[in-house]
């Protein structure tokens, strides 16, 4: 059933960690009550994880589990009565047949459902990959790494086009297809989703940096990702102090440029472990890192487990 709803951060032990996020992806349907009938796990795709489930005609009250992935549901049969709590307060949704819902990153709801019929009930999850939603936002024109309450998140979705998708890689996770049209898939609708997300940013104020700088010292980054970036690099490519560049950066990303090229270079590295045949030490490389023991700790951070162990589990 979607892992979708009020938006909310885990209950419980405060704010999830990214790396536990991350990691959790392949995970997340250990919440749910539903039986999974298939999935890509196995089939090499490199932008997205997908499962269809066949979900029971009753639900109890259950907790989904927050990922670091931009998650969309889509309906394939049946039709449900499904229930959000948010904030003490229950709301609630009719679903049938391509009705469509969206859970942001990091995000975790309180679901229940009733079925409305005696039809089978099945829905297709899609978890669209962090590094595929950043690099899709960056060549829109946008900054990349979105935040999670930058991305979309809604209960329902009235869009024949995210319907049709998941339609589609429906299919395709039952003809077990190749990566090349299941990502196409996946790109056309990440691409989809984010156009709202970028008009809205475009009418964003003005930070020191500027959006055209900004995207510009972006690009820097991401051309660069296998040298050794200063923050003298950084304050030269814009032109500006230091201590400028560290405030506007920080307000314009929500992070550090230190913390932002480190999370560009473990997004590329996991990109290139699911779907290349490089080394795990051409990888490393490729990603700006001299030190297997550095490369092998900074990934473990941001994804949980180690790079090797990474590729066994997606490659």
């Amino acid at each position: 059933m979607p892992d979708i709803g009020a938006a909310r951060v885990p209950v419980g032990g405060g704010s999830m960690s990214h790396s536990e996020a991350l990691a959790g992806v392949l995970d997340a349907d250990r919440a749910l009550p539903s039986q999974r009938l298939a999935g890509s796990d196995d089939l090499g795709w490199r932008s997205m994880l997908a499962r269809t489930y066949h979900d029971p005609s009753v639900a109890d009250e259950f907790e989904t589990a927050p990922t670091a992935a931009l998650l969309v549901v889509v309906v394939t049969k049946g039709m449900y009565t499904i229930e959000a709590r948010s904030g003490g307060q229950w709301r609630s949704a009719a679903y049938q047949p391509g009705a469509a819902g969206v859970t942001s990153p990091l995000r975790s709801s309180a679901l229940r459902w009733r079925a409305k019929s005696a039809d089978p009930l099945h829905s297709v999850h899609m978890y669209l990959y962090p590094d595929l939603v950043d690099e899709i936002s960056h060549e829109m024109g946008g900054m990349g790494m979105l935040r999670p309450h930058e991305l979309p998140d809604s209960l329902t979705v009235d869009d024949p086009f995210v319907t049709a998708a998941g339609y589609a890689i429906a299919q395709a996770v039952e003809r077990r297809a190749a990566s090349l049209y299941a990502d196409s898939l996946a790109h056309a609708l990440t691409t989809h989703l984010l156009c709202a997300v970028q008009s809205r940013r475009l009418d964003e104020p003005r930070t020191m940096l500027g959006r055209t700088e900004l995207r510009a010292l972006l690009g820097y980054l991401r051309e660069n990702l296998h040298t050794d970036v200063t923050l003298d690099d950084l304050a030269a490519q814009a032109d500006m102090s230091k201590y400028h560049l560290l405030r506007s950066f920080k307000r314009a990303t929500g992070t550090t440029p230190h913390r932002y090229l480190v999370r560009l270079r473990m997004r590329r590295a996991a990109s290139l472990l699911r779907s290349s045949s490089q080394t795990v030490q051409q990888v490393m490389l490729a990603c700006g890192y001299q030190s297997a023991a550095q490369f092998s700790a900074a990934f473990r951070r941001e994804y949980g487990c180690a790079p090797g162990q990474y590729r066994r589990v997606v490659g």
